[in-house]
């Protein structure tokens, strides 16, 4: 995760379990719930659409 992180210019903080993420564009928190990861968002750069921020977020926990 933190490979795939930093090929995509985010920083990752954190283990398997829970921790933090920064982009330029966005920052947040993630948590695994069970076998679920519960991705909040914290901050967003304001031209970047939500439907946009969600599409991406779901490509890289695959």
């Amino acid at each position: 995760a933190k490979k795939a992180a930093y090929e995509n210019g985010a920083t990752l903080l954190g283990d398997e379990r829970s921790g933090r993420f920064s982009h330029d564009m966005a920052k947040g928190e993630y948590r695994m719930a069970g076998r679920t990861v519960v991705v909040t968002i914290t901050e967003k750069h304001w031209l970047l659409p939500w439907p946009v921020v969600e599409a991406r977020l779901r490509e890289l926990i695959r």
